[in-house]
């Protein structure tokens, strides 16, 4: 579909990019509008693309979340799977939203994170022997795939080994959901029941344990101390675990396909591994996983000067927005020193993310052992790996690695 420009109700002058565009390039608003440009009104609704107007309009109360309009787009037919998003913490607003962050934000803390972080660093270090002294390595499937669904088996206290491809699958077919293409019905329907149908299994079969020794049992007592219901639970798994790694996976491959394109850095964080945290976060900001985040606003309002009214859909284009050069200096240079604005990846404000600390351990983790054992890593068709398609990396990665020598006996 294209996407021609409205600013209120008048056509303007810059030239139309389509949905598919922004899906491979989603820093391309820059390259068809002025540099001072914030909002558009197009076809589909409002394409908010400036950093500052983004992060303000994912703190706006005015807009939801829109997760009922993604099924209904999607077409999807079931109430079963409206019912269960229209009560999620990602959904409601108000008290409703801040008794269920309470609930179940309560589980996602820093130290939950740093006592996991050692059976990550193992998981990885487990994988790279696997794949030893070889120089091709496709990394998705060799690497990057079963880190998030290692550790989200585990906060759901199931086995990584028996469970984890399943998590992994059923996370990337269920997300699909916010393609919001209508011929997509059927999957999505399927890849939903199937999700609904492995959590009830997994509530029925659960022997409840001490209390925060996985999210399970932390909903439960939740659930005894009066602060979520049962129906809270079960709308709870279901949606975690449809975000539970395909984010992080797109991440993670994004992360390495820059890695392989500037070398220089790369080389930069096997002599500065402390850069680790702030190269997780350029990687977000270079190449996000998601063009946009969506919204629809519940009242008739503007962003800047543009009208919004009820019912609008309104898209953050984040991949843009990290590319505003009113923030970000030099925006298109992959800089893993970089410090200020964080990348809008994981949302802000009310909304924002209760993994993301989980996610970027996780990247901080592989990017921290892989720099250790490869002194370089390159695209094995570097030629292909320009053009292919942006989210082609989700399935596949084909790296030439170059082990580092090995330290010397003292």
């Amino acid at each position: 579909m294209t996407l021609s420009y409205f600013k209120e109700e008048m056509m303007v002058s810059h030239e139309a990019f389509t949905v598919d565009e922004l899906v491979e390039t989603p820093w391309i608003p820059w390259e068809r509008v002025t540099p001072e440009t914030n909002v558009l009104r197009t076809e589909r609704g409002i394409e908010v693309i400036g950093y500052d107007a983004s992060s303000a309009l994912l703190r706006n109360t005015d807009f939801s979340t829109g997760l009922l309009e993604l099924f209904d787009h999607s077409g999807v037919e079931d109430v079963t799977f409206r019912d269960l998003v229209e009560s999620s913490v990602n959904y409601v607003e108000g008290a409703a939203h801040t008794r269920l962050r309470a609930a179940i934000g309560s589980f996602f803390t820093p130290a939950r994170v740093a006592g996991m972080r050692d059976d990550v660093r193992s998981d990885i270090e487990a994988a790279l022997d696997e794949i030893g002294d070889a120089t091709e390595v496709e990394l998705v499937d060799q690497l990057i795939r079963d880190v998030p669904a290692g550790v989200f088996a585990r906060l759901l206290g199931v086995d990584p080994i028996a469970d984890g491809g399943f998590i992994s699958r059923i996370s990337e077919e269920s997300v699909r959901v916010f393609e919001m293409d209508p011929t997509l019905g059927e999957h999505v329907t399927l890849a939903w029941t199937e999700l609904t149908n492995w959590v009830d299994d997994l509530i029925a079969i659960h022997t409840p344990g001490t209390p925060d020794s996985n999210v399970i049992d932390h909903l439960l007592a939740q659930q005894a101390a009066g602060n979520v219901t049962a129906n809270d639970i079960r709308s709870a798994l279901v949606t975690l675990l449809a975000a539970s790694t395909d984010t992080t996976q797109i991440l993670a491959a994004l992360m390495f396909w820059s890695f392989a394109q500037n070398p220089d850095q790369w080389q930069r964080l096997r002599e500065n591994p402390e850069l680790a945290s702030s190269a997780v976060t350029e990687s977000a900001r270079y190449r996000p996983g998601d063009a946009w985040i969506f919204r629809v606003a519940t009242v008739d309002t503007q962003i800047d000067d543009v009208p919004v009214r009820e019912g609008d859909h309104v898209f953050a284009l984040i991949g843009a927005a990290h590319r505003d050069e009113r923030v970000f200096t030099d925006p298109h240079r992959f800089d893993i020193g970089r410090s200020g604005r964080m990348p809008l990846n994981w949302g802000v404000g009310r909304h924002f993310c209760m993994g993301r600390m989980f996610a970027v351990m996780e990247l901080e983790e592989m990017l921290l052992a892989t720099s250790r054992r490869w002194e370089r890593i390159e695209h094995q068709d570097p030629a292909a790996a320009a053009t292919a398609p942006y989210l082609a990396v989700q399935q596949q990665l084909p790296l030439r690695v170059h082990r580092a020598p090995e330290p010397e006996a003292v």
